[in-house]
Parts: C-alpha cells; structure tokens; sequence
C-alpha cells in the first residue's frame, strides 16, 4: 500500500480484517504484511507453519528479544517512525477530502500538533522536553526493572523542532486552518469557536497519523518474523489483537476528523457556529510542567483533549455530543469553578483527570526538562509504570507520596 495517496490510507478494503471471535486475519481480506495481496495467498501459510514450530523451535524467544530490545536507533519501531517523519514515508494532507486544493507541489509537511511556536516553546524554556520512550522494552523484573526504567531509556529528550510532529497536512492548508491559534498574534487561548475547533483538529490528526504509523510498524514487524504473533506455548501473542484494535480505531476516528474539518469550513467560509462542546480549565499557575495533545475517551465518548501554555496554561477538552453530555466533565467543572480564589482546591480537583486519563493514556505528551529533573528516581519509575500500565500494581502509601510530588513539580508549586 503507497502510504502517501490519502484515498488509499483512508480506504478499509486495504487493509486486513480480523476474526471478532480469535482475531486471526480473515483468508479473503488483505494481508497484514499490506502487501496488496489476500491473506491467503501471501503470509498466511508462513504464520501457520510459525504457530506450530513456535515450541519446537529453541532460539525465537532469543531472536524476538534481540528484535524488541536493541538500542534506541536499530528498533524497527524507531525506524519506522522516524523514516515516517524525517523521510516522509507516510505523508498525506489530512485536509484533502473536505477541503482538497493542496499544496502538492511544496509536498507535505511536518507539522507540529503541538504547536512549536506557542505551546512548546513556552513549555520548554529554551531546552529540550522530556517524552516517554514507547519504543524501548525494559527488561528485568523487581529492583532491576526499577533500576532499568531510568537506565535503559524509559525516556527521552527531544528538540521541540522534533516534538510533537506528523506529517498529515499540506503547506497551505498547515498555515490556513491553524492560524487561530499559531498565528503571530494569535497564540493565547481566548476559547472562541474557532480555536476550538482548530485544537480539536490538533489532537485527531495526531492519533490518526500514529495510528497509521503503527499500523506500518506491525506490518513490518510480521514480514520480519512470523513468530511475533504467538507466545512460547505455541498460543497467539497479542499481535493479531494489538493490529486489530489499531485498523478498527482508525476507522473510528477517521470520520470524526471530517466532522471536524467540515466544521471548521463551514465556520470560516459561512460563519455558522460548530455543534463541538469545549469544556476548558484555566489553571491558577504561569505555567503547567507538562503539554499534550491528542484523542482521550471519557464515558465512551471521543474527546480532542490539548494541555497548553499559550500563554496561560489551559486544559481544553471538546466532543461532539452523541451520546448526550459527558456528565463526570460537567461535575469537574463545576467543582473546579466552585473552588473561585481556591488554588489549591482548584488544582487538586484536577488530578483525578490528569493522572487518570492523561498520564496513563496520553502518547503525544511532553514535560519540562527542569521540572522532569526534579522528580526523584522513584517518581520516575512510578510515572513510567504508570502510563505503561496503570496503577493496579501498585501499593496505595507508594501511590499517594508519588502523587504528590507529581503535583508539586508538575504544577510548580
């Protein structure tokens, strides 16, 4: 499949589909090596001669470690994310359909979905930011996987020319539709319809753009070694699973990104108002430790939830209505506005969210280099397991001192 033709990426029937009962590639449907050609006639053979020599065969736990722990830059998933961003090898403009007249001659562009000269310059105070490093596997268990949390990459620093980056719009239609919000002039956020909209475009294009990415990723992944898809056992792996909650998400999210553009046009060539709600926390500080932008969802509802420094740091989450209200936001609102000259009662009712659905959920998501290196190694560890995996695990006197120096460094205060 070409990854920068837009109706190929955004056409299902080129892409696999998968069993609802055991999530096996379907025998008539496309491949999952998207090679063009049907399951059954290119890699299924492979994959179920994999099944039954898996428990046979002595050295694959070997080769598949070797493959999901070399350093940073060898990892295919590195790889393919950065010949998708640097090389644009997926590229496409995500604006083509609604609006179409792209640029194709200035071809497409890197374009920051947090924005770089508003929200991540303010956030990084002239350095670096700090990401988590969803590339790397961290191997051990106990005190050593602690240890090899930090040791072994668990984050990483990343220029904000590189941060925060797709490659999913055109040039013109990359300075056109976000000019409420990065025009000179244009960066504080002042709530309107329009910058509304355009942060809500923000945060899909995103999650689309990376889902697209990861699609290739597994796709390459399988062409590499048909063993990823099971356990020592011989028993599937969750690769299957993993590939298709990605296609099926995509396709989710697909036509609420035309919603979103189609709004977006029809509020700036016919001023007509958007159905988007936007609830927006603006936080009693000069500046929040941490920014991000992408799709969360809340009470089985799409949300287009942005963290910004623009000037004044916001939390801004919009969703279209389909499913009435989304009540636990409306209480959040109503109990962060209650609290009036309350800082602190303003901020705390905030961490319940933060913590739950944006450090736990969020990829596209980036702290302050200063504040990063104030948390101890410790909080370190804790945030890492907790956006890998939640705090199920975790002892509840750990959880509460974590948090709280969370709260501290990542609301400077």
């Amino acid at each position: 499949m070409n990854f920068q033709l837009y109706d190929e990426l955004f056409n299902r029937n080129n892409y696999p589909v998968f069993s609802p009962k055991d999530h096996l590639p379907m025998d008539d449907k496309m491949c999952v090596c998207l090679s063009g050609e049907l399951y059954e006639n290119c890699c299924k053979k492979e994959v179920e001669e994999a099944a039954i020599n898996r428990k046979k065969t002595p050295y694959v736990d070997e080769m598949l470690e070797e493959i999901y722990s070399k350093k940073d830059k060898k990892l295919l998933s590195y790889i393919t994310e950065d010949k998708s961003l640097n090389k644009k090898n997926i590229s496409y403009c995500a604006a083509n359909k609604v609006f179409g007249d792209c640029d194709n001659k200035n071809h497409m562009r890197r374009s920051h979905t947090l924005s770089r000269g508003i929200v991540l310059k303010n956030l990084s105070d002239g350095e670096k930011v700090i990401r988590f490093n969803d590339h790397k596997v961290i191997l051990g268990e106990g005190k050593d996987f602690l240890r090899n949390a930090i040791t072994q990459s668990g984050y990483s620093e990343i220029d904000i020319e590189d941060a925060s980056v797709t490659v999913s719009f055109c040039k013109k239609h990359d300075v056109e539709l976000f000019s409420s919000i990065e025009t000179d002039g244009n960066g504080n956020y002042s709530g309107s319809n329009i910058q509304n909209l355009e942060y809500a475009l923000k945060a899909i294009s995103f999650d689309i753009y990376y889902k697209i990415m990861n699609i290739k990723f597994l796709s390459e992944l399988i062409k590499e070694t048909k063993y990823v898809a099971f356990n020592p056992t011989g028993s599937k792996s969750t690769f299957f699973r993993d590939y298709s909650v990605l296609v099926n998400s995509l396709f989710e999210l697909y036509p609420l990104m035309l919603k979103v553009l189609e709004e977006l046009k029809l509020l700036l060539r016919d001023n007509i108002e958007p159905s988007l709600e936007t609830i927006s926390f603006e936080l009693p500080l000069s500046k929040v430790n941490f920014s991000l932008s992408e799709i969360m969802v809340i009470e089985d509802t799409v949300c287009y939830a942005n963290v910004i420094n623009a000037e004044k740091p916001y939390i801004i989450i919009s969703y279209y209505k389909n499913n009435g209200r989304i009540i636990s936001l409306d209480k959040l609102k109503e109990q962060f506005d209650l609290n009036h000259s309350n800082k602190r009662g303003k901020l705390k009712c905030l961490w319940p969210l933060i913590k739950g659905e944006f450090l736990i959920n969020a990829q596209n998501i980036y702290f302050n280099k200063k504040a990063f290196k104030k948390f101890s190694d410790d909080v370190k560890v804790y945030l890492y397991l907790v956006h890998r995996e939640g705090t199920k695990d975790i002892p509840d006197k750990v959880e509460s001192e974590c948090d709280k120096e969370l709260m501290r460094i990542l609301y400077g205060v």
